[in-house]
């Protein structure tokens, strides 16, 4: 029997923590026909932080929803990470929404910025922050995690199940605590 989900806690913290004691072995590998990009597990805990703190330092407040509109890179995890560290709720997209979609999506969501690099189509109105503007965050001191209600939401996935209507399902922080229970016979 799994013991409950303990309080307080951080989705973020808890995944980067098995880093701690070996933080130079690589944690995160970005492979493709003409490159490959690796992370330790030092260096991504330490980027994940520096974008929670410049997360925070743009102005936005524990709660607040942040519209993820990046492709496969290492964006991606470094500012799902750095969101939820900060306490921030991040809501990744598919790259291959288009900008109508996208507004469609953000009018019932409200996010207070969306993150996007600059060949993915945006929702149209909002704050935006550009990518190269998170890269730079990297290398920020490193914000405090966020702990709280193991309950409160840690991120949300837009899904259309068998209706066709995409709907937001929020998932709580313990979501990774319970992925325990299914590590027997994987």
């Amino acid at each position: 029997m799994l013991p409950p989900c303990p309080a307080p806690f951080n989705l973020a913290r808890y995944v980067l923590a098995a880093g701690a004691a070996t933080p130079d072995k690589i944690a995160l590998a970005v492979l493709g026909p003409s490159r490959a990009e690796r992370w330790s597990y030092g260096r991504l805990t330490g980027a994940v932080r520096g974008v929670a703190a410049g997360l925070l330092a743009e102005g936005l407040a524990p709660g607040d929803r942040v519209l993820l509109r990046l492709g496969d890179t290492a964006d991606f995890p470094l500012t799902f990470l750095g969101a939820i560290a900060a306490g921030l709720v991040p809501v990744p997209t598919s790259a291959q929404l288009t900008g109508p979609e996208m507004t469609r999506l953000a009018e019932a969501l409200q996010p207070a910025l969306t993150i996007a690099a600059p060949d993915i189509a945006r929702p149209g109105g909002g704050p935006v922050l550009p990518v190269r503007a998170l890269r730079e965050m990297h290398a920020l001191d490193p914000a405090p995690w966020h702990m709280g209600d193991p309950n409160r939401p840690g991120y949300i996935v837009f899904t259309s199940g068998t209706s066709g209507v995409a709907r937001g399902v929020v998932h709580a922080h313990r979501a990774i605590w319970a992925r325990r229970s299914m590590w027997q016979g994987w």
